[in-house]
């Protein structure tokens, strides 16, 4: 009778994948956390080296996300009036952040299997309308208060 016999599988290798899955969830958190302190201690308002919005500089209209940075700056001085006038989608915008990435950042890093955020079809499709409707509004004359100028 022959005996087959099958090579165990490699568990060395899994600890160092592991490991360096946590590092780069670690350096992407600190990463978070430095360009948060950059944009509480630069405001976008008086300069600093910001990107420049896409729409906004092709096409002249403001996009569903333009207005973050100066409305993150006001969030992050206490300011929610200001935060809401320069972008009335920045609660929802950091809250999606905030859950995406902490769904991906805690888990591994508390030795716990990821989580799996999924949202209902119909918020899904809900999402999507209020985005799409906000970001016409937004550039439509009679609308300047949802504009991310001041």
């Amino acid at each position: 009778m022959t005996c087959v016999s099958f090579p165990d599988p490699p568990v060395a290798t899994a600890a160092p994948v592991a490991a360096e899955g946590r590092l780069g969830r670690v350096l992407t958190l600190a990463g978070f956390a430095a360009f948060t302190g950059y944009v509480f201690l630069m405001d976008p308002d008086k300069g600093g080296a910001y990107p420049l919005c896409p729409s906004k500089v092709l096409f002249g209209i403001d996009c569903p996300a333009c207005g973050g940075l100066r409305g993150t700056n006001a969030l992050l001085h206490g300011r929610i009036g200001e935060a809401l006038d320069h972008n009335l989608l920045l609660p929802l915008l950091l809250a999606a952040i905030a859950v995406g990435f902490g769904s991906w950042t805690l888990p591994p890093l508390l030795g716990r299997p990821a989580w799996h955020v999924r949202l209902p079809r119909w918020l899904t499709a809900t999402l999507i309308v209020v985005v799409v409707a906000f970001t016409v509004a937004r550039n439509l004359p009679g609308f300047d208060y949802l504009a991310s100028e001041a």
